[in-house]
Protein backbone atom coordinates (compact mmCIF):
# COMPACT_ATOMS: atom_id res chain seq x y z
CA UNK A 1 0.00 0.00 0.00
CA UNK A 2 1.60 3.30 -1.06
CA UNK A 3 1.53 6.44 1.06
CA UNK A 4 -0.98 8.32 -1.08
CA UNK A 5 -3.40 5.39 -1.02
CA UNK A 6 -2.96 4.94 2.72
CA UNK A 7 -3.79 8.58 3.51
CA UNK A 8 -6.80 8.51 1.17
CA UNK A 9 -8.19 5.31 2.70
CA UNK A 10 -7.59 6.54 6.27
CA UNK A 11 -9.36 9.85 5.58
CA UNK A 12 -12.26 8.00 3.98
CA UNK A 13 -12.66 5.76 7.06
CA UNK A 14 -12.58 8.74 9.42
CA UNK A 15 -15.22 10.65 7.45
CA UNK A 16 -17.53 7.65 7.08
CA UNK A 17 -17.13 6.67 10.71
CA UNK A 18 -17.90 10.13 12.08
CA UNK A 19 -20.64 11.00 9.59
CA UNK A 20 -22.61 7.79 9.18
CA UNK A 21 -21.28 5.38 11.84
CA UNK A 22 -21.63 2.50 9.37
CA UNK A 23 -18.34 1.24 8.01
CA UNK A 24 -16.02 0.06 10.82
CA UNK A 25 -12.75 2.05 10.93
CA UNK A 26 -10.70 -1.08 10.22
CA UNK A 27 -8.12 -1.24 7.46
CA UNK A 28 -8.30 -3.75 4.58
CA UNK A 29 -5.37 -5.68 6.12
CA UNK A 30 -6.67 -5.64 9.70
CA UNK A 31 -7.54 -9.34 9.43
CA UNK A 32 -4.37 -10.62 7.73
CA UNK A 33 -2.72 -11.94 10.93
CA UNK A 34 0.77 -13.49 10.78
CA UNK A 35 2.45 -16.88 11.04
CA UNK A 36 2.46 -18.67 14.38
CA UNK A 37 6.16 -19.55 14.34
CA UNK A 38 9.47 -17.75 13.75
CA UNK A 39 10.44 -20.82 11.73
CA UNK A 40 8.01 -20.02 8.90
CA UNK A 41 8.71 -16.28 9.14
CA UNK A 42 12.42 -16.95 8.56
CA UNK A 43 11.56 -19.12 5.54
CA UNK A 44 9.92 -16.34 3.55
CA UNK A 45 6.45 -16.79 5.07
CA UNK A 46 6.10 -20.19 3.38
CA UNK A 47 4.22 -23.25 4.61
CA UNK A 48 1.43 -24.31 2.23
CA UNK A 49 3.21 -27.61 1.53
CA UNK A 50 5.12 -28.34 4.77
CA UNK A 51 3.64 -31.52 6.33
CA UNK A 52 3.61 -32.42 10.01
CA UNK A 53 4.16 -28.94 11.40
CA UNK A 54 2.58 -26.46 13.81
CA UNK A 55 2.74 -23.80 11.11
CA UNK A 56 -0.26 -25.53 9.52
CA UNK A 57 -2.46 -23.67 11.97
CA UNK A 58 -1.82 -20.57 9.85
CA UNK A 59 -0.58 -21.70 6.40
CA UNK A 60 -2.43 -24.96 5.76
CA UNK A 61 -4.33 -26.93 8.37
CA UNK A 62 -3.96 -30.11 6.26
CA UNK A 63 -0.31 -30.25 7.44
CA UNK A 64 -1.55 -31.56 10.79
CA UNK A 65 -2.86 -34.71 9.11
CA UNK A 66 0.67 -36.08 8.73
CA UNK A 67 1.45 -35.83 12.45
CA UNK A 68 1.21 -39.22 14.11
CA UNK A 69 3.00 -38.35 17.34
CA UNK A 70 1.21 -38.65 20.68
CA UNK A 71 3.45 -35.93 22.11
CA UNK A 72 2.05 -32.48 22.85
CA UNK A 73 3.76 -29.49 21.24
CA UNK A 74 3.37 -26.01 22.68
CA UNK A 75 4.72 -22.90 20.95
CA UNK A 76 4.57 -19.16 21.62
CA UNK A 77 5.71 -16.40 19.24
CA UNK A 78 6.42 -12.69 19.63
CA UNK A 79 7.85 -9.92 17.42
CA UNK A 80 10.36 -8.28 19.77
CA UNK A 81 12.24 -5.60 17.79
CA UNK A 82 11.26 -3.26 14.95
CA UNK A 83 13.79 -0.76 13.62
CA UNK A 84 12.62 1.95 11.20
CA UNK A 85 12.40 5.71 10.73
CA UNK A 86 8.90 5.47 9.24
CA UNK A 87 6.12 7.42 10.94
CA UNK A 88 4.40 5.31 13.60
CA UNK A 89 0.90 5.87 12.16
CA UNK A 90 1.99 4.87 8.68
CA UNK A 91 3.78 1.80 9.99
CA UNK A 92 0.71 0.75 12.00
CA UNK A 93 -1.43 0.96 8.88
CA UNK A 94 1.05 -1.02 6.76
CA UNK A 95 1.59 -3.64 9.48
CA UNK A 96 -1.33 -3.57 11.95
CA UNK A 97 0.36 -5.98 14.40
CA UNK A 98 2.46 -4.29 17.07
CA UNK A 99 5.36 -5.81 18.96
CA UNK A 100 4.74 -8.29 21.76
CA UNK A 101 3.15 -11.69 22.34
CA UNK A 102 1.15 -12.57 19.19
CA UNK A 103 0.35 -16.30 19.19
CA UNK A 104 0.15 -19.47 21.27
CA UNK A 105 -0.41 -22.97 19.85
CA UNK A 106 -1.01 -26.40 21.38
CA UNK A 107 -0.82 -29.38 19.03
CA UNK A 108 -1.27 -33.14 19.47
CA UNK A 109 -1.57 -35.62 16.61
CA UNK A 110 -4.01 -34.27 13.97
CA UNK A 111 -5.50 -31.46 16.08
CA UNK A 112 -4.50 -28.07 17.47
CA UNK A 113 -5.91 -25.14 19.38
CA UNK A 114 -4.37 -21.70 19.04
CA UNK A 115 -4.69 -18.06 19.98
CA UNK A 116 -3.52 -15.42 17.47
CA UNK A 117 -3.33 -11.66 17.05
CA UNK A 118 -4.90 -10.26 13.90
CA UNK A 119 -4.41 -6.59 14.72
CA UNK A 120 -3.00 -4.55 17.63
CA UNK A 121 -2.19 -0.91 16.97
CA UNK A 122 -2.91 2.71 17.80
CA UNK A 123 -2.97 5.60 15.34
CA UNK A 124 -3.32 9.34 15.89
CA UNK A 125 -3.75 12.20 13.38
CA UNK A 126 -3.55 15.94 14.15
CA UNK A 127 -4.49 18.96 12.06
CA UNK A 128 -4.26 22.13 14.11
CA UNK A 129 -6.83 21.87 16.90
CA UNK A 130 -8.52 18.88 15.23
CA UNK A 131 -7.41 15.32 16.00
CA UNK A 132 -8.48 11.71 15.53
CA UNK A 133 -7.31 8.71 17.58
CA UNK A 134 -8.06 5.03 17.06
CA UNK A 135 -7.10 1.91 18.98
CA UNK A 136 -7.69 -1.40 17.20
CA UNK A 137 -7.27 -4.85 18.74
CA UNK A 138 -8.49 -8.06 17.07
CA UNK A 139 -7.67 -11.58 18.31
CA UNK A 140 -8.80 -15.11 17.49
CA UNK A 141 -9.12 -18.57 18.99
CA UNK A 142 -8.77 -21.32 16.40
CA UNK A 143 -9.58 -25.03 16.41
CA UNK A 144 -7.64 -26.97 13.75
CA UNK A 145 -8.05 -30.58 12.65
CA UNK A 146 -6.98 -32.76 9.72
CA UNK A 147 -7.33 -36.29 8.45
CA UNK A 148 -5.49 -38.33 5.80
CA UNK A 149 -7.60 -40.53 3.52
CA UNK A 150 -6.69 -43.92 2.08
CA UNK A 151 -4.93 -42.26 -0.88
CA UNK A 152 -2.60 -40.31 1.38
CA UNK A 153 -4.32 -36.96 0.83
CA UNK A 154 -4.82 -34.80 3.92
CA UNK A 155 -7.84 -32.55 4.37
CA UNK A 156 -7.73 -29.87 7.06
CA UNK A 157 -10.11 -27.40 8.64
CA UNK A 158 -9.67 -24.26 10.73
CA UNK A 159 -12.60 -22.81 12.67
CA UNK A 160 -11.86 -19.48 14.35
CA UNK A 161 -13.73 -17.28 16.78
CA UNK A 162 -12.71 -13.62 16.49
CA UNK A 163 -13.13 -10.95 19.13
CA UNK A 164 -11.91 -7.38 19.38
CA UNK A 165 -12.36 -3.75 20.35
CA UNK A 166 -12.32 -0.49 18.42
CA UNK A 167 -11.88 2.70 20.43
CA UNK A 168 -12.14 6.13 18.77
CA UNK A 169 -11.93 9.70 19.96
CA UNK A 170 -11.75 12.96 18.02
CA UNK A 171 -12.37 16.68 17.92
CA UNK A 172 -13.25 17.90 14.41
CA UNK A 173 -14.47 21.43 13.87
CA UNK A 174 -14.84 21.85 17.62
CA UNK A 175 -17.17 18.84 17.92
CA UNK A 176 -15.95 16.11 20.30
CA UNK A 177 -16.58 12.42 19.67
CA UNK A 178 -15.71 9.26 21.61
CA UNK A 179 -16.85 5.68 21.19
CA UNK A 180 -15.74 2.17 22.08
CA UNK A 181 -17.13 -0.82 20.21
CA UNK A 182 -16.72 -4.55 20.69
CA UNK A 183 -16.74 -7.09 17.90
CA UNK A 184 -17.25 -10.81 17.42
CA UNK A 185 -16.86 -12.97 14.35
CA UNK A 186 -16.13 -16.36 12.80
CA UNK A 187 -13.89 -17.64 10.02
CA UNK A 188 -13.37 -20.97 8.29
CA UNK A 189 -10.30 -22.16 6.34
CA UNK A 190 -10.06 -25.35 4.27
CA UNK A 191 -6.73 -26.97 3.40
CA UNK A 192 -5.56 -29.87 1.23
CA UNK A 193 -2.08 -31.44 1.11
CA UNK A 194 -0.71 -34.53 -0.61
CA UNK A 195 2.60 -36.22 -1.39
CA UNK A 196 3.38 -36.14 -5.12
CA UNK A 197 6.53 -38.18 -5.65
CA UNK A 198 9.40 -38.99 -3.37
CA UNK A 199 9.92 -36.11 -0.94
CA UNK A 200 7.77 -33.61 -2.85
CA UNK A 201 4.48 -32.36 -1.40
CA UNK A 202 1.79 -30.06 -2.79
CA UNK A 203 -0.68 -28.03 -0.78
CA UNK A 204 -3.45 -25.49 -1.15
CA UNK A 205 -5.29 -23.53 1.52
CA UNK A 206 -8.52 -21.56 1.10
CA UNK A 207 -8.61 -18.76 3.69
CA UNK A 208 -11.78 -17.17 5.02
CA UNK A 209 -14.10 -19.31 2.93
CA UNK A 210 -16.55 -17.90 5.40
CA UNK A 211 -15.38 -14.88 7.36
CA UNK A 212 -17.54 -12.27 9.10
CA UNK A 213 -16.83 -9.79 11.93
CA UNK A 214 -19.78 -8.03 13.54
CA UNK A 215 -19.02 -4.71 15.26
CA UNK A 216 -21.15 -2.91 17.81
CA UNK A 217 -22.28 0.48 16.41
CA UNK A 218 -21.15 -0.44 12.87
CA UNK A 219 -21.99 -2.66 9.95
CA UNK A 220 -20.13 -5.97 9.68
CA UNK A 221 -16.76 -6.58 8.03
CA UNK A 222 -16.40 -9.39 5.50
CA UNK A 223 -12.91 -10.86 5.80
CA UNK A 224 -10.73 -11.13 2.66
CA UNK A 225 -10.84 -14.46 0.87
CA UNK A 226 -7.40 -15.88 0.18
CA UNK A 227 -5.75 -18.70 -1.74
CA UNK A 228 -2.34 -20.04 -0.74
CA UNK A 229 -0.75 -22.86 -2.70
CA UNK A 230 2.74 -24.28 -2.79
CA UNK A 231 5.23 -27.08 -3.31
CA UNK A 232 7.64 -28.50 -0.77
CA UNK A 233 10.73 -30.66 -1.04
CA UNK A 234 10.95 -32.26 2.40
CA UNK A 235 14.14 -34.24 2.99
CA UNK A 236 14.41 -34.03 6.77
CA UNK A 237 17.74 -32.25 7.15
CA UNK A 238 17.06 -30.02 4.12
CA UNK A 239 13.70 -28.49 3.22
CA UNK A 240 12.75 -26.23 0.32
CA UNK A 241 9.36 -24.49 0.05
CA UNK A 242 7.77 -22.36 -2.67
CA UNK A 243 4.40 -20.60 -2.14
CA UNK A 244 2.01 -18.38 -4.06
CA UNK A 245 -0.49 -16.32 -2.05
CA UNK A 246 -3.38 -14.24 -3.38
CA UNK A 247 -5.73 -12.09 -1.30
CA UNK A 248 -9.12 -10.79 -2.46
CA UNK A 249 -9.76 -7.78 -0.23
CA UNK A 250 -13.40 -6.81 0.25
CA UNK A 251 -12.75 -3.07 0.52
CA UNK A 252 -9.95 -0.53 0.15
CA UNK A 253 -7.16 -0.50 -2.39
CA UNK A 254 -4.24 -2.77 -1.48
CA UNK A 255 -1.49 -2.33 -4.06
CA UNK A 256 0.24 -5.67 -3.41
CA UNK A 257 -2.23 -8.53 -2.84
CA UNK A 258 -0.33 -11.19 -4.78
CA UNK A 259 2.86 -12.70 -3.32
CA UNK A 260 5.46 -15.29 -4.26
CA UNK A 261 7.57 -16.82 -1.49
CA UNK A 262 10.54 -19.14 -1.22
CA UNK A 263 12.15 -20.61 1.87
CA UNK A 264 14.97 -23.02 2.69
CA UNK A 265 15.96 -24.82 5.86
CA UNK A 266 19.25 -26.62 6.51
CA UNK A 267 19.97 -28.65 9.65
CA UNK A 268 23.58 -28.68 10.86
CA UNK A 269 23.50 -31.74 13.06
CA UNK A 270 20.75 -32.25 15.62
CA UNK A 271 21.07 -28.94 17.45
CA UNK A 272 21.45 -26.06 14.96
CA UNK A 273 19.31 -25.19 11.94
CA UNK A 274 19.68 -22.25 9.53
CA UNK A 275 16.83 -20.70 7.52
CA UNK A 276 16.42 -18.09 4.79
CA UNK A 277 13.78 -16.91 2.38
CA UNK A 278 12.19 -14.11 0.39
CA UNK A 279 8.69 -12.84 -0.36
CA UNK A 280 7.47 -10.33 -2.92
CA UNK A 281 4.91 -9.52 -5.62
CA UNK A 282 7.54 -10.10 -8.32
CA UNK A 283 11.08 -11.46 -8.53
CA UNK A 284 12.07 -8.49 -10.71
CA UNK A 285 10.83 -5.70 -8.38
CA UNK A 286 13.64 -5.94 -5.85
CA UNK A 287 12.52 -2.89 -3.84
CA UNK A 288 9.28 -4.73 -2.97
CA UNK A 289 10.95 -7.97 -1.86
CA UNK A 290 11.01 -8.88 1.82
CA UNK A 291 14.18 -10.80 2.75
CA UNK A 292 13.96 -13.19 5.68
CA UNK A 293 16.52 -15.18 7.65
CA UNK A 294 16.87 -16.95 10.94
CA UNK A 295 18.16 -19.84 12.99
CA UNK A 296 16.91 -22.43 15.40
CA UNK A 297 18.41 -24.30 18.35
CA UNK A 298 17.07 -27.65 19.53
CA UNK A 299 18.04 -28.68 23.05
CA UNK A 300 16.28 -31.70 24.49
CA UNK A 301 12.54 -30.87 24.61
CA UNK A 302 12.99 -27.15 23.90
CA UNK A 303 13.39 -25.46 20.52
CA UNK A 304 14.08 -21.74 20.12
CA UNK A 305 13.73 -20.05 16.73
CA UNK A 306 14.70 -16.51 15.79
CA UNK A 307 13.58 -14.81 12.58
CA UNK A 308 14.63 -11.54 11.00
CA UNK A 309 13.06 -9.74 8.07
CA UNK A 310 14.19 -6.71 6.09
CA UNK A 311 12.09 -4.77 3.60
CA UNK A 312 11.30 -1.27 2.34
CA UNK A 313 8.24 0.96 2.58
CA UNK A 314 8.37 4.04 0.36
CA UNK A 315 12.16 3.49 0.07
CA UNK A 316 12.51 3.50 3.87
CA UNK A 317 14.15 0.42 5.39
CA UNK A 318 12.33 -1.68 7.99
CA UNK A 319 13.92 -4.45 10.05
CA UNK A 320 11.94 -6.69 12.37
CA UNK A 321 12.91 -9.62 14.58
CA UNK A 322 10.70 -12.32 16.11
CA UNK A 323 11.29 -15.21 18.46
CA UNK A 324 9.46 -18.50 19.08
CA UNK A 325 9.81 -21.00 21.89
CA UNK A 326 8.56 -24.55 21.34
CA UNK A 327 8.29 -27.18 24.10
CA UNK A 328 7.68 -30.91 23.64
CA UNK A 329 5.61 -32.42 26.44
Amino acid sequence: MNKKTLLTVSLFFVCVTLSFAKKPPTMPNSYDSMGVSARSLAMGYTGAAMPNTLEGVFYNSAALGFNGSEAILVEATAPIIRDTDIDKNYMASYNPIDLGFTSFVINQKQGAISWRTFSSNDIEYHDGSDFYKKSEHIKAFTLSAANVNEKGVSFGLNLSYLYGTLAESSVIGGTPFAQTSSGNGFTMDIGIMAPLRGNIYAGVNFENVFGIMWWENYDFDQLPFGIRTGLGYIAGTFNLLVDWHKKFYRFGNIENDNFYSIGIEQYLGKILVLRAGAQGPSVTETDDIKYTYGAGINISIISISIAGETYKIENEKVSQYSVSVRILI
